[in-house]
């Protein structure tokens, strides 16, 4: 692969974890995700563009299997950060990475210490929080597109939360909120 070939990786793979970064929240990071979308359409325009004016010259197949990698590659960056989108790995991923913070939390506020003022809860910028000592919830800041996605924290059932919206169970005591 030359130069300009793993310029292009590079930027694949910057543009796969921006993917796999904006999807790990419920209802995903909408800004990171316009961007990325954004730069996934430039990226594959410009692309297609390279490929068409290598087809069109003579030795053609020459430079496509001396070039494979900056073919191959970047298809197959998309291919991964689709499939880990579409199986849902970025949202538990995030998760499990935040569940200590969030399982240290949950216990403290269940043990009537109130929540106070929080910016963060493991890897979630909160935006607020709602909840007593049976149940509590927080939205994560810049989810969703017509609405607002966060977490709550029910070791009852479905949470009973004084605020709109509904859940979703996600795992154990924990459950998606979901505010339209």
């Amino acid at each position: 692969m030359n130069v300009s070939g793993k310029a292009w990786g590079t930027v694949a793979v910057w543009l796969g974890l921006g993917t796999i970064y904006a999807t790990s929240v419920p209802g995903w990071h909408f800004t990171w995700l316009m961007l990325v979308g954004v730069g996934w359409l430039s990226f594959g325009v410009g692309w297609l563009i390279v490929l068409g004016l290598v087809l069109v010259r003579r030795g053609r197949l020459v430079a496509l299997r001396r070039n494979w990698p900056f073919w191959a590659v970047p298809p197959l960056i998309l291919a991964l950060a689709g499939s880990l989108v579409y199986v849902g790995a970025p949202v538990r991923m995030r998760f499990e990475l935040s569940r200590s913070s969030l399982d240290h939390f949950a216990k403290t506020v269940s043990e009537g210490t109130p929540p106070g003022k929080r910016n963060w809860i493991g890897l979630y910028p909160i935006e607020y929080l709602e909840g007593s000592r049976r149940a509590f919830g927080f939205m994560i800041e810049d989810t969703g597109f017509f609405g607002s996605y966060g977490l709550a924290w029910s070791p009852n059932g479905e949470p009973d939360i004084d605020a709109p919206g509904y859940y979703r169970h996600f795992d154990g005591p924990w459950y998606i909120w979901i505010d339209d």
